[in-house]
C-alpha cells in the first residue's frame, strides 16, 4: 500500500526532454503514492516523453503543451490541475530519499494552519549522499525551493494565485513567498524530508551558453521581484548593487560574457514592465525589514564529513 493517499496529496512534476530522468523518478514513486496521484506537465518535449508515459504509465495524469512555454507556465498549469489540498512539487530529475517522512510534513502543516509551504532538504549530485543524517531543525524561512516542497493548495488559490510566467525559469518561488508573507502566511524549512537532485553542478557550469542564459533569467527575475515588492528607492538600489557585484565577481575575473547577461536581463526587465505595473504588492519599509530578517531556505545540503 502506498505511503500517501492520493485523495489528500498530489505529486506535481514538470518535464521537458528528460524522459530517462523522468522514468527514474516515477519508478521511485511506486511505493510513495498511487499513479492517480501523480500529475505531469510535458512542455512540448521532442523525445517522445508524452507518448511513452501514456503507454507505460496509463494511470498517471499527464498533460502536454503543443509549444514550449517554459517551466513556470507548466507549474501554473499543474497547480490549476491539482485536485487535493496538499501538493508536492518535484523536479523530473529528483526523488525522495526518505519518503516515509512525508507524512510528518503533512502532519506539521495540519498542526500549523498558517503554514503555507514546507521547503525540503536538497542534496545535489549524481551519487547518493554518504549519509542522510542531519541535526537541523524546522524553522521559518523567507523562500522555498521550487522542485522540492509541499504546498497547501488553498494558500495558492487564495494568496499566490499564479507564478509570473514572464520570469521564465527563476524567481517564481521568491515571488510566491513574498506574496504569502504579505498575507501573513508562513514558509518553513523542513529538513526531515530529504530530496536527491540528480544533477552534476560541475557539468552544468561547463556550458557557457547555459550559464549566460541562467544568469540572465536569474538577474531579471530578482530585479523584477525588487521592483514589485520593495519600496522604489530600495528596489533600484538593490538592482544597482547586484550589477556592481556581478561586475566585481565575474567581469573583473575575466568572465566578460556577464556584460551580455546583464544587458539582456535589463532589456527583458523593460519589455516586461507592463506585467509589473498591474501589481500593487510593495512592502512598507517596516514589513520589508521583517521579511528580510528571515533566513533563506538552504539550496544545497551536504552531509557532515563525520556522519555515518
Amino acid at each position: 500500500m502506498p505511503l500517501l493517499d492520493s485523495r489528500d496529496v498530489s505529486i506535481l512534476i514538470t518535464t521537458f526532454n528528460r524522459k530517462k530522468e523522468l522514468v527514474f523518478t516515477l519508478n521511485t514513486l511506486r511505493d510513495v503514492i498511487s499513479s492517480e496521484g501523480i500529475y505531469i506537465w510535458d512542455d512540448a518535449s521532442t523525445d517522445s516523453t508524452f507518448e511513452y508515459i501514456l503507454s507505460e504509465y496509463p494511470e498517471i495524469n499527464i498533460f502536454q503543451n503543443t509549444v514550449n512555454k517554459g517551466l513556470i507556465a507548466s507549474r501554473n498549469q499543474l497547480m490549476q490541475a491539482a485536485p487535493t489540498e496538499y501538493v508536492l512539487s518535484l523536479d523530473d530529475d529528483a526523488h525522495f530519499l526518505n519518503p516515509e517522512e512525508l507524512e510528518k510534513a503533512m502532519l506539521f502543516m495540519d498542526a500549523n494552519l498558517n503554514c503555507a509551504v514546507l521547503s525540503f532538504r536538497l542534496f545535489w549530485g549524481l551519487q547518493k549522499p554518504a549519509s542522510q543524517k542531519t541535526s537541523e531543525n524546522t524553522y521559518q524561512v523567507s523562500n522555498f525551493l521550487g522542485g522540492a516542497h509541499l504546498m497547501r493548495k488553498s494558500a495558492w488559490d487564495n494568496f499566490i494565485k499564479f507564478y509570473p510566467e514572464w520570469y521564465h525559469f527563476y524567481g517564481e518561488e521568491d515571488f510566491a513567498a513574498m506574496k504569502l508573507f504579505r498575507a501573513e502566511q508562513m514558509v518553513f524549512y523542513f529538513p526531515k524530508v530529504l530530496v536527491h537532485h540528480r544533477v552534476s553542478l560541475k557539468n552544468r557550469k561547463k556550458s557557457s551558453e547555459e550559464t549566460r542564459l541562467r544568469t540572465k533569467w536569474a538577474l531579471q527575475a530578482a530585479w523584477s521581484n525588487y521592483l514589485i515588492f520593495y519600496p522604489k528607492q530600495k528596489a533600484w538600489f538593490k538592482i544597482m548593487y547586484s550589477i556592481k557585484e556581478q561586475l566585481r565577481l565575474k567581469f573583473l575575473k575575466g568572465h566578460f560574457n556577464i556584460l551580455m547577461s546583464i544587458g539582456k536581463a535589463g532589456l527583458t526587465l523593460i519589455q516586461n514592465r507592463h506585467h509589473r505595473q498591474k501589481l500593487d504588492l510593495r512592502f512598507s519599509n517596516k514589513r520589508l525589514k521583517a521579511y528580510l530578517s528571515l533566513p533563506q531556505a538552504p539550496i544545497f545540503w551536504k552531509p557532515k564529513s563525520n556522519s555515518n
